[in-house]
């Protein structure tokens, strides 16, 4: 396993006025004119992550306006009730038990990353709530039941695409790595050390950095010492656009690779031209031709007058299969929970999403590269 437009322009504000609110009721609730039936979203909408969040939230937002618009599902609406983890795992327990106990959600999209995630699982398994992951990318998240599916492939699958590619495609084997001090960096750099050395590769040079740090002189002093064919990001987009705009700055020349915590519009916009022909792995590209694709594309922008990204990309998909599987089988969690794990080539903006029984995603890892500010498809593997 390689592994028209939307009715609202503004609907950014909406969504973040939604953060904690929602009725105490349960899975359905009076909302005015019909029934609605409640769905939580919990990430980072303040702190470190908060773009990252803010972007997760708008894109599940922008799947279920969308459904909602369409006429709902049997007379009824989705609501959204979305809380701030702050990128805190502490915080996260306590978000998605609020959604749980107090909001009654019928499900959860879960748009926090790995350490979050990791920390909620337990509970959503034991609390019996369907919960879809949309970008933490730590393999723990989804073991212990079948109550958590995954849309965005796990840390390992990356990494280990991204060392074939190194050397198979770029003909590279001598590879430097700075990774974050976080689970999403060392889950994903241990697997391309491991699939890098396989195949006669070696990692020249590695170190942790941790998220807000600011200065990379001496850790690229060091990586320019060990003459390696590419320097291979491991992290998000702050602390990569950061490293990129110093790289030079060391008199180092060298090839970026990158994963897909550098996909969003803010890595080329902070590193400029620094940023222009890093390499990435990711699950989203605009130019994608599908119709569902160009459609979500037209919405988002048609909304916020910006570009979506690949976080943006997997929340949207998350939504999507928790609608496919409440018209197939309704509100009820427990066959909700099986319709979700049963999804089947259901066409998302990310590639044709299947669960494998693992409940981990079957589809494609897509590599691209920054080409004038924007991220081109080079191919998919």
């Amino acid at each position: 396993m390689k592994k028209g437009k939307m009715l609202a322009a503004g609907f950014l504000g909406l969504a973040l006025l939604m953060t904690g609110c929602g009725k105490q009721s349960g899975d359905t609730a009076s909302d005015g004119g019909g029934e609605t039936i409640k769905i939580g979203w919990y990430g980072p909408l303040t702190g470190y992550a908060a773009t990252d969040g803010t972007n997760s939230l708008n894109g599940a937002q922008l799947a279920i306006d969308k459904f909602n618009a369409a006429g709902g599902m049997d007379g009824k609406k989705l609501k959204l009730v979305a809380e701030d983890d702050q990128g805190k795992p502490e915080e996260a327990m306590k978000a998605v038990q609020k959604l749980i106990n107090k909001d009654q959600v019928t499900a959860i999209i879960d748009g926090a990353y790995s350490g979050s995630s990791k920390t909620v699982a337990a509970k959503v398994q034991e609390a019996k709530v369907p919960m879809v992951v949309s970008i933490a990318t730590h393999p723990d998240v989804t073991k212990g039941g079948k109550y958590i599916n995954r849309v965005i492939y796990t840390g390992p699958v990356q990494g280990e695409a991204m060392a074939e590619y190194a050397v198979n495609d770029l003909k590279m084997k001598n590879i430097a790595v700075l990774y974050v001090e976080a689970d999403y960096g060392t889950s994903i750099f241990g697997a391309f050390k491991s699939k890098l050395e396989e195949l006669q590769g070696k990692v020249v040079y590695e170190s942790a950095f941790k998220f807000g740090d600011k200065d990379y002189s001496s850790l690229l002093t060091s990586v320019k010492m060990t003459k390696p064919d590419a320097l291979y990001i491991v992290g998000y987009y702050n602390e990569a656009a950061a490293i990129a705009n110093q790289v030079k700055e060391v008199g180092l020349s060298v090839p970026l690779i990158g994963v897909d915590g550098l996909d969003t519009p803010k890595y080329p916009e902070l590193a400029t031209a620094n940023a222009e022909g890093t390499i990435l792995t990711t699950s989203f590209y605009l130019k994608d031709t599908r119709q569902v694709v160009q459609d979500f594309v037209a919405d988002w922008t048609g909304a916020r007058k910006d570009e979506p990204g690949m976080v943006a990309s997997q929340s949207y998909d998350a939504a999507l299969v928790i609608i496919d599987a409440l018209k197939k089988v309704g509100a009820d969690r427990e066959r909700l929970a099986d319709a979700i794990s049963q999804t089947k080539d259901l066409e998302g903006t990310s590639g044709k999403i299947s669960f494998a029984q693992d409940h981990e995603v079957v589809k494609p890892v897509i590599f691209v590269k920054v080409k004038d500010g924007k991220f081109d498809f080079v191919t998919a593997k």
